[in-house]
């Protein structure tokens, strides 16, 4: 069975502040959307990719705004965002800017795909794509597709200029609430119902040369997809549990049933395809809260009964237990031990 689609929960965090004004309890749309609450701090943490287009699908519904993807993608700030911080200030150009904006979100999402085309002709013109997770059947879609154009417009134009607007704007939405639209994209061509999401503008004058931008089916875009890919996790079933389970513990002992709706699969389904990589759910997850503990319990400025709390056990005497099962040593042994 293929890993399971992941996304860093981060992205999710202007949609709450939109609900949080509009008066919509966000905690409540994060319980049904199965996210998890304690986690929300943690932007870099990894969650199904299914469970945000839930939450997004829950949150337009809540807040009944229909351009809800497009001012939620007005409002992350993008300084906080790029790989060298302290030189935010200056502008990087158009076209590392982009590559800048390529990495961040290949890197967050395990499956989102963007890349660049050149078209050329008497007026250079680039194409700026970007293909999500899920398509027009899902509730979501309009607003996952409204949310990704205003930060490729942004993102571009942080490299450009502060008034900068694309040429046209493609949306395979059927359509946008172009009013709000407008405010961002000025008087660039919008249309709806394309087969792909892209921006477009003129090549020049801006500066950074083409060869730095992965551009689809290239050498260089399947070196850089095969390098991110790799840094979000393994890409069976197994590895991605252990990846998207860890949000899940201090909630409690994540059940099987909890597992298999991350999976998007059923009990049975997810226990056969398990079996198949040689493992059960009990002894993946005895093994991944093993590995954490031993991992949390390094850090000497965490107390013993918070490494419990995040592995799911609310008793420090039941972590104190299990961690002598795995190690035939109490918590407080081991830290010894490591600092000796």
């Amino acid at each position: 069975m293929p890993s399971i689609p992941r996304v860093n929960i981060g992205w999710i965090h202007p949609f709450l502040e939109i609900l949080e004004e509009v008066g919509v309890p966000y905690d409540e749309v994060v319980e049904q959307a199965e996210l998890p609450s304690l986690s929300l701090d943690d932007p870099s943490t990894l969650v199904p990719t299914a469970k945000i287009y839930r939450f997004v699908e829950l949150a337009a519904r809540e807040a009944a705004l229909p351009d809800l993807g497009l001012r939620a993608g007005a409002r992350i700030d993008l300084d906080s965002l790029l790989p060298d911080a302290e030189r935010s200030w200056t502008r990087p150009g158009v076209f590392r800017s982009i590559r800048n904006f390529i990495d961040v979100a290949l890197q967050s999402s395990s499956n989102v795909d963007m890349w660049i085309e050149s078209k050329p002709g008497p007026k250079p013109m680039t194409e700026f794509f970007y293909l999500g997770t899920f398509g027009p059947h899902h509730p979501a879609f309009a607003a996952v597709e409204q949310f990704m154009v205003a930060l490729m417009v942004r993102w571009t134009r942080y490299g450009a200029d502060p008034k900068w607007t694309p040429a046209r704007v493609n949306v395979r939405a059927v359509s946008v609430p172009e009013a709000t639209l407008r405010a961002l994209v000025g008087d660039a061509e919008i249309r709806c119902d394309q087969g792909a999401t892209s921006i477009v503008f003129p090549t020049q004058p801006f500066l950074g040369p083409m060869e730095e931008l992965p551009r689809k089916g290239s050498a260089i875009w399947q070196r850089h997809r095969r390098a991110l890919s790799g840094s979000t996790g393994k890409g069976d079933l197994a590895g991605s549990l252990r990846v998207i389970l860890p949000a899940y513990l201090p909630d409690g002992s994540p059940g099987i049933q909890l597992a298999a709706r991350l999976a998007g699969t059923s009990v049975r389904t997810l226990q056969r395809r398990l079996e198949d990589q040689g493992v059960t759910y009990s002894q993946l997850l005895e093994d991944l809260r093993h590995d954490l503990a031993i991992y949390l319990l390094r850090d000497p400025d965490r107390e013993i009964s918070e490494v419990g709390r995040e592995l799911g056990y609310r008793d420090p005497a039941i972590f104190t237990r299990a961690f002598r099962r795995w190690t035939d040593q109490t918590p407080s042994q081991y830290r010894r031990s490591f600092d000796a």
